[in-house]
């Protein structure tokens, strides 16, 4: 940001100008004509992703690991998204890491972190957790639409197509499948116990095609929760909000883990 300060005689205006790229130091610039007086000011702009990457996410949901970065790269990259940009400058929302999106040293999720994490699969995905502004154990069955327990953006590309420019329906299930696991145990009860969840089915409604190159938005949210049956749901939407797949799951918690 840069201030521009005109004074004349003992008396100050203040014009302020925006810039995008950030300053990197303040840098004060001093002009006196003796009847006008300038004082430039070039000051540091924090960028989204640094702001985002500085709030306490994994600090407070045990489940995904601490130690994770979530990329600022795939942060700027959604900001600039109008449909994006409301979620990813809410106090509402934090960032989290989409776990099974990072390479491990055995084989475990090597198609999330392998197979579809390239230029032209999925270059950039960013997920983000609802704060929980209520009692965590109390789930409900109406959902609330405009504010969902967990909310994905994903970048696809070319290399997901199944027909000629659409992306194939096994890539869009996987990632529900995913996401909907990450938004069950994103809970704080979850978090908690330890509680390993397990899909016991997956019900997906393709409402119409996911054209590619595109960038969507999946969102979930927890709708019931019975003894250790967990009841979820899922829409993928574009970015002019047109639902085209959704999805119900039921997750079943483990026995030993969930002390219920």
């Amino acid at each position: 940001m840069v201030r521009l300060y005109l004074g004349t005689r003992g008396h100050r205006g203040i014009i302020k100008i925006h810039y995008p790229k950030a300053h990197e130091s303040y840098c004060p610039l001093l002009i006196n004509t003796g009847t006008l007086t300038l004082l430039l000011e070039y000051q540091r702009v924090p960028t989204l992703a640094a702001i985002m990457s500085g709030r306490p996410s994994s600090k407070r949901h045990a489940f995904f690991e601490p130690n994770l970065e979530i990329s600022p790269q795939d942060i700027e990259y959604f900001a600039s998204l109008p449909f994006a940009s409301p979620y990813l400058n809410s106090p509402l929302y934090e960032p989290v890491p989409f776990i099974t999106r990072y390479d491990t040293k055995g084989t475990s999720n090597k198609f999330f972190s392998k197979v579809i994490n390239t230029a032209d699969t999925i270059p950039h995905l960013l997920a983000l957790v609802r704060v929980r502004d209520s009692n965590p154990n109390q789930t409900t069955a109406q959902r609330d639409d405009a504010r969902p327990d967990f909310v994905v953006f994903v970048s696809l590309g070319p290399d997901l197509c199944g027909f000629q420019d659409t992306v194939h329906g096994g890539v869009l299930a996987a990632l529900l499948d995913e996401a909907l696991g990450l938004c069950a145990e994103a809970t704080e009860i979850v978090s908690k116990g330890h509680t390993r969840l397990y899909t016991a089915g997956l019900e997906i409604a393709y409402r119409s095609p996911v054209q590619v190159p595109s960038v969507a938005m999946i969102k979930t949210w927890v709708t019931k929760r019975q003894g250790r049956k967990w009841f979820l749901e899922a829409q993928v939407l574009d970015q002019e909000g047109a639902v085209k797949v959704e999805a119900k799951t039921l997750y079943i918690s483990s026995r030993v883990d969930a002390g219920l």
